[in-house]
């Protein structure tokens, strides 16, 4: 993937270094949340979002271009996710035991967030891992979508499940005896991956569709932090009341901030684009998928030491990205660009072929 600054629609021949910035912004939240207790549980909503645009925006383009659309996907898929993931289960089963295999099956077919919402889990560093079963059955179900509907339609089926899920929420808070089922089930969540493949689906038709949002997405953003700040300061059991108004309202504000949010990075200009588009907060977003699994691995494995809860943070945090740059240049990078630099050199050479027969 070759970089590039500007917004353009998302495509498998482009990147948007200011998304790198946010990704890392929100896997620095959510390692605030576990190893400082800070209220930014939020980060794995910005997660969602960004998810539903990036994965909207490649299906897109492999359908436009009508070729290896599924076999594409899917590859890319499975040389990105599985082999972390398959290392953070053996480095889990050597420092914490083989606890988890009680319930193998959910670890085995990306589902631990059924597992957790059914108190069926192992370790408890392992917990992070039902957001990735979320975004994985999101991959099963949402190609199929994209393929089907034109993107009039897709737009309007992303548009509805933002109105839609939140009543779903609240319909099924009494089904529930805590607000745990409705966080972490994906039908619960689809309005934040929703709302991600519908701003996809707005720069796919028009390059320049959310200029017009940049001004109201930065008042949302500050509205709804506004709203979060207040709420956790005055009612700070609101989200764990496990009513309909928690359960159907709390998650649509995270909705507003974090979708504005990704709006604010994809029109940045100035200061917020160059923050965003440091090398340091690049480069965090790179890596950012290991850093989410290991990170409360490490966590648990520092605090029986009972340090300082920063001393053990700063510990954690340099830790953390050290077994993620490892495991970048060990392997990673290679699994997820190295087929697509063979490509673009073959692609190099052929092109050179044609120019010189040209000439003579």
């Amino acid at each position: 993937m070759t970089a590039s600054v500007q917004p353009v629609s998302p495509s498998h021949t482009h990147r948007i270094v200011q998304l790198d910035g946010l990704r890392a912004l929100a896997v620095l939240a959510v390692f605030a949340q576990h190893a400082l207790k800070a209220p930014l549980w939020m980060g794995v909503d910005l997660f969602f979002v960004l998810s539903g645009f990036l994965i909207t925006g490649i299906l897109l383009e492999r359908k436009a271009r009508q070729q290896s659309y599924f076999s594409y996907f899917y590859a890319r898929r499975i040389r990105r996710i599985l082999p972390p993931y398959l290392l953070l289960m053996l480095v889990s089963s050597l420092v914490f035991g083989l606890g988890w295999a009680r319930h193998w099956q959910w670890y085995a077919l990306f589902a631990t967030n059924i597992g957790d919402a059914l108190g069926q889990s192992g370790h408890d560093s392992l917990n992070v891992l039902w957001s990735l079963a979320v975004e994985e059955q999101f991959y099963i179900v949402w190609p199929f979508v994209v393929l089907l509907l034109p993107q009039r339609a897709l737009a309007i089926v992303a548009a509805a499940l933002i109105v839609l899920v939140p009543l779903l929420r609240a319909v099924a808070t009494p089904w529930f005896d805590t607000f745990w089922p409705i966080y972490y089930l994906t039908p619960f969540r689809m309005d934040l991956l929703s709302a991600g493949a519908l701003l996809a689906v707005a720069v796919r038709r028009d390059r320049n569709a959310l200029e017009p949002f940049r001004l109201p997405a930065v008042f949302a953003l500050f509205a709804a932090l506004v709203v979060l700040g207040w709420l956790h300061l005055h009612f700070p059991r609101f989200r764990a009341a496990n009513t309909p108004l928690s359960n159907a309202g709390l998650y649509s504000i995270s909705l507003v901030l974090c979708t504005s949010a990704l709006v604010i990075a994809l029109q940045s200009k100035g200061i917020v684009k160059r923050v965003l588009s440091h090398p340091a907060l690049v480069y965090i977003g790179t890596i950012s998928y290991t850093i989410y699994l290991v990170h409360l691995t490490v966590l648990y494995m520092l605090w029986p030491l009972e340090l300082n809860r920063y001393v053990t943070a700063a510990l954690a945090l340099a830790i953390t990205l050290a077994y993620a740059t490892l495991t970048w240049f060990a392997f990673e990078r290679r699994l997820v660009h190295g087929s697509s630099s063979r490509r673009a050199v073959a692609r190099s050479i052929a092109s050179r072929n044609d120019s010189a027969q040209s000439r003579t």
